[in-house]
């Protein structure tokens, strides 16, 4: 059976030998830190009481080239974890993306969502000063048991105060979770609200609804700021009741040392060495407690990352299969969004050959873009299959399959890139001759030349084109390749009379290459270019056959609008402009 690793977890697995490098520099870098205790403990009770200004001197000089050593692999370190964080960002990077867009074609992706956030707030964590914390946590036990050597109860109130602070790290974590949880919601819920806004700021300019928009995303931000505060007072609260209790415990083991050489216990020395390696042991629990935000929002990010690779896992690639020219046979019991719990098709049954084109009409809400859908891949039906030359399109490997699907949506999106990108479906090998090919089917070249950077001219940054330009483009984008079934969904709602045009004869010669066409329309001019005719009424298929024949069995009713039947039915006809060049039966 077919089971992949998760890529997050595989990603944070890939990094163990540079963790375990890093921690072999944080040895280090801990034993060199106890030079600075050494130091003054030899000043204090060797070099004082000497006078001797030639090993102050050597002392001095020997200290300094710790610290240098010091500075170089710490340096390391820090670049080490900068690395195995870019390492993590480009392990999961893909996966992430690939997971998001499979919930996203499933209908079940979660508003104000920011996945790219949640990787790069996990990056910041491998290389931020948190994760150095934690490399230097289990040292503490070291400088424990130094302060043990200089005198057991220097140890003693060593090792209270190292568990007194961990308590309290423990009791911040418990109280902060559950504020922390609550705020990246309601931070999630404005974040959609404001994205929303953002992306269609024209429409709400028009139906001024600006003022009321920006008092709902303030009252969201809010209640997102509110939780966000109570997270962050209780981590404050914490963070300076432990620096206070640091300081305390600076002070108490230097009033100890100071008592313990006062009675001849310890010396001078031993008592500002003890204060310097006590305040060294609790530096990490210190940090700990000042950035356990940082360390929430990690785990978070890290378990939702996790999660979402998980639910959404890729798939095992199926067998390649020869490429299909023969025949698209729907047989749909029911089917419907992935997400949605009533079926919106039932009882859809039909074949076409090569070079068939066929119409799909029905009123606005009747099923024909979520017919498109199932047609084009993107969903599959729950009870019924669609065979693309006899085999289910869900055994189709999803990169051969889409090779051989030409899909314009209903709605248009172009990406960020290059028309000749965007044509030539950003393929790493773009075939130049296929996107002059399909931008000229499309009737867009002439458009294109005109450009000042022709096919190089990139689409947004200040770029903008017209909804009848963008249609055209995206035609172009479903021609690449010569798709053996081409969908299109709507694909005349922003195209002037001449974009009309330009749609038939691309239909026109789409056919004679002998691809499958299926176009979902409400205008009749469209049609002109079909030889079958479906009607779908509610979600179900109620003719289906020969355009003429569906004239002649239902006259009236065949785009359910009494008013217009007979320049519907003059549509439905051939003319001498755009003949139909003899679709296989």
């Amino acid at each position: 059976m077919f089971q992949k690793a998760n890529p997050v977890k595989t990603a944070w697995g890939s990094l163990r030998k540079g963790f375990v490098a890093v921690a072999f520099f944080s040895l280090f870098l801990n034993l060199l830190m106890l030079a600075g205790p050494l130091y003054m403990l030899q000043v204090y009770d060797r070099v004082l009481t000497s006078q001797n200004f030639d090993t102050l001197i050597a002392l001095s000089l020997l200290l300094a080239g710790v610290f240098i050593v010091v500075a170089c692999l710490d340096l390391t370190r820090m670049r080490i974890l900068g690395r195995l964080a870019a390492r993590f960002e480009l392990g999961v990077g893909a996966p992430v993306l690939g997971a998001a867009m499979r919930r996203r074609v499933q209908g079940e992706s979660e508003a104000g969502e920011n996945l790219v956030e949640d990787v790069n707030g996990f990056r910041e964590f491998i290389s931020g000063t948190t994760l150095t914390a934690f490399f230097d946590a289990p040292w503490i036990p070291l400088y424990l048991l130094v302060l043990f050597v200089l005198h057991p109860y220097l140890g003693l109130l060593g090792l209270v105060g190292a568990l007194t602070l961990t308590v309290m790290a423990l009791i911040n974590n418990a109280r902060a979770r559950s504020p922390m949880q609550l705020a990246s919601q309601a931070r999630g819920r404005s974040d959609a609200l404001f994205s929303t806004s953002d992306k269609h700021a024209e429409l709400v300019h028009a139906l001024g609804m600006e003022s009321d928009l920006r008092r709902r995303w303030t009252s969201l931000q809010a209640d997102a700021h509110q939780h966000k505060t109570r997270a962050a007072d209780r981590v404050a609260s914490f963070s300076v009741l432990s620096k206070t209790v640091r300081m305390g415990l600076q002070s108490a083991i230097l009033g100890l040392g100071a008592a313990l050489a006062i009675t001849g216990e310890t010396t001078a020395g031993v008592m500002i060495a003890a204060t310097i390696v006590l305040a060294r042991a609790l530096a990490p629990i210190d940090q700990l407690i000042g950035q356990w935000r940082t360390f929430l929002a990690a785990r978070g990010s890290y378990s939702k990352l996790k999660k979402l690779t998980e639910e959404f896992a890729e798939t095992p690639p199926n067998l390649h299969l020869p490429r299909a020219f023969k025949s698209l046979d729907v047989r749909i019991a029911q089917a419907g969004p992935p997400s949605a719990v009533n079926a919106s098709l039932r009882g859809i049954d039909f074949s076409l050959a090569a070079g068939d084109v066929l119409a799909i009409i029905g009123h606005s809400g009747s099923g024909k873009t979520t017919l498109g859908k199932m047609l084009a891949g993107v969903w599959h039906p729950q009870r019924g299959e669609i065979l693309l030359d006899g085999t289910p399109m869900s055994k189709w490997n999803q990169e051969d399959l889409g090779k051989q699907i030409g899909y314009l949506p209903q709605d248009v999106e172009l990406f960020d890139g290059t028309i000749r990108e965007n044509i030539g479906r950003f393929s790493i090998a773009i075939d130049d001759a296929e996107v002059l090919r399909a931008a000229r089917e499309a009737g867009v070249h002439e458009m294109i030349s005109s450009l000042p950077d022709g096919y190089d001219t990139r689409i947004g940054r200040g770029f903008f084109l017209s909804g009848g330009q963008r249609q055209r483009l995206a035609l172009a984008r479903a021609l690449y390749g010569d798709p053996f079934v081409l969908i299109l969904d709507e694909p005349n709602s922003d195209l002037d009379s001449e974009g009309e045009q330009a749609l038939r004869d691309a239909i026109i010669a789409a056919q004679a290459r002998g691809a499958i066409t299926i176009v979902m329309t409400h205008r009749p001019a469209t049609l002109q270019a079909a030889n079958k005719v479906m009607v779908l009424r509610n979600g179900s298929q109620t003719q289906f056959g020969e355009k003429d024949d569906i004239l002649k069995v239902n006259r009236r009713n065949v785009l359910n609008n009494p008013a217009q039947t007979d320049a519907q039915e003059q549509a439905f006809r051939p003319t001498k402009a755009t003949p139909i060049t003899g679709a296989a039966q």
